[in-house]
């Protein structure tokens, strides 16, 4: 036996550094790839602590999903990844944890403080700032066989009503539940009634949930694009999106006008979950929730809304059917980020 001078045996001491030398390559291997995926991760990291989470209004899908979000990203960097909801619904999913979004974009101010604001309900938003301003429209299919009614009603020539009652004519509308589209339909149809001296005209509608007419916001809308339906109610911004024809209503009573507030205020409507709901000119917000985690991202897209890139002189929104608004803040101006306060017109 070959042995040290301190009698360690070499032939042990040999095999051992075989050994080791047999594994290095794989150890190597092993180091690499495990420095490889944390790379890996490191990256995946960085590009979602650049992609700004939104949640907003159903009624946008087209406008932000083919429009906003893609301008944003060419415009600033920042990656976009939205979602789709009824704005009370969505509301309510935020104040429940169940959404956490960067920013949130309703449809009606009544839900950002009837749901969200207030220690009742948890302070999730402390401010809003108004975004742009939409009307109801009744948009069809123009293949349905009641078009050439339909497009007699768009040139005026006939009351959009009288189409309505045409029987056979099938109708759809929002859920009022879940979607300030749909209690603002029936604020509509309550107005028609008085502005045209028709009663008769809310019988249209049945029960506020009649499920024979109701449907949440994107299938209602495929529904009347594959002609299953032949008309809905709909925001001008979306039909626009769509290239749908659509009938424009007066301004006295489609909740576009702000001249028309106290009339529209005169309607009231109590949601399933107990929110009371006024008839208001129909106003989009947003917000920035305490659910936020990408601060740098939500920043900048906020910034965009109001004022980057291509809405800087507000072409985007014309061309998707909106009006333009003063940028009120609701809430506490004093909570505003510092970064978006050149942006406040006055209190809500």
């Amino acid at each position: 036996m070959e042995t040290f001078a301190d009698g360690v045996d070499t032939k042990m001491l040999t095999g051992a550094f075989r050994r080791i030398a047999f594994q290095l390559p794989r150890i190597f291997i092993a180091f690499f790839l495990l420095l490889s995926a944390f790379s890996c991760l490191l990256r995946a990291q960085s590009r979602e602590d650049r992609t700004v989470n939104v949640l907003y209004a159903g009624s946008l899908g087209a406008v932000m999903e083919n429009g906003i979000g893609p301008a944003f990203t060419r415009a600033s960097g920042y990656g976009y990844q939205g979602e789709a909801q009824g704005s009370l619904g969505a509301a309510h999913l935020i104040r429940d944890r169940m959404r956490r979004p960067d920013v949130f974009i309703s449809a009606d101010p009544s839900v950002n403080q009837k749901v969200l604001m207030g220690p009742q309900n948890g302070n999730h938003v402390t401010w809003f700032m108004t975004l742009a301003s939409s009307q109801l429209v009744l948009a069809y299919n123009p293949k349905s066989k009641f078009a050439d009614k339909f497009k007699a009603a768009e040139e005026q020539r006939i009351p959009w009503y009288e189409v309505l009652e045409t029987s056979g004519v099938r109708f759809g509308r929002g859920d009022p539940s879940i979607d300030p589209k749909g209690y603002r339909t029936l604020f509509l149809f309550r107005l028609a009634a008085e502005y045209y001296h028709r009663p008769e005209i809310p019988s249209l509608l049945g029960d506020p949930m009649n499920p024979a007419q109701v449907f949440p916001e994107i299938v209602l809308l495929a529904r009347v694009e594959s002609g299953e339906f032949d008309a809905g109610i709909f925001y001008k911004h979306e039909v626009v999106a769509r290239k749908m024809p659509f009938i424009s209503l007066p301004p006295e009573i489609n909740l576009g006008d702000p001249a028309s507030a106290a009339r529209y205020a005169q309607e009231t409507y109590v949601t399933p979950s107990g929110e009371l709901v006024h008839g208001a000119p129909i106003i989009f917000t947003v917000m920035i929730p305490d659910t936020m985690r990408h601060h740098d991202a939500a920043i900048a897209f906020v910034r965009f809304l109001l004022s980057s890139g291509d809405l800087s002189s507000g072409d985007l929104w014309k061309q998707f059917g909106f009006g333009s608004v003063t940028h009120l803040v609701g809430g506490d101006d004093s909570q505003v980020p510092a970064e978006l306060r050149s942006f406040d017109g006055g209190p809500f």
